[in-house]
């Protein structure tokens, strides 16, 4: 994808971990978000933590779901989010913890490559990204 791509995220290891993947992102802090917002500058993509998304005025969080790529990386349960708030026809959400594969998928799709999840149909973006089984203090798994 040719423009400027921004990465922001709360959880400095998943920025840097972003950061290292896609090496021509500008890796932002929350608060360099918000000036760059403020100042009226958009990137052409963006990987943004879902919290902050959320947490962003009405108006600025429209226009981010607009851009062609907003990849939301989110360790909130997928089903507690009202669809409205990450919907669009550029927007695709990877749910936190995610494994390799998915996370490569991803950075395929926010870069523009056409890609398709490993064994399965639909490109990356038209789907929700599945919320994985994570293993309570007992042992057994949750979230399934």
């Amino acid at each position: 994808m040719a423009g400027m791509l921004w990465v922001t995220d709360r959880e400095p290891q998943v920025s840097r971990l972003f950061g290292e993947l896609i090496p021509e992102a500008d890796v932002l802090a929350p608060d360099e978000l918000e000036a760059r917002l403020a100042l009226g500058q958009r990137p052409d993509a963006m990987v943004i933590d879902g919290t902050q998304l959320l947490e962003l005025p009405a108006r600025l969080r429209a226009e981010l779901l607009r851009l062609p790529r907003l990849l939301v990386c989110t360790g909130m349960l997928l089903a507690s989010i009202p669809s409205g708030l990450v919907s669009g026809p550029g927007v695709a959400v990877l749910a936190k913890p995610f494994c390799v594969e998915d996370l490569e998928a991803a950075v395929e799709w926010v870069r523009g490559t056409p890609t398709r999840l490993p064994a399965e149909g639909p490109a990356f973006g038209a789907l929700i990204q599945r919320r994985r089984g994570r293993r309570t203090r007992r042992g057994s798994l949750a979230g399934h």
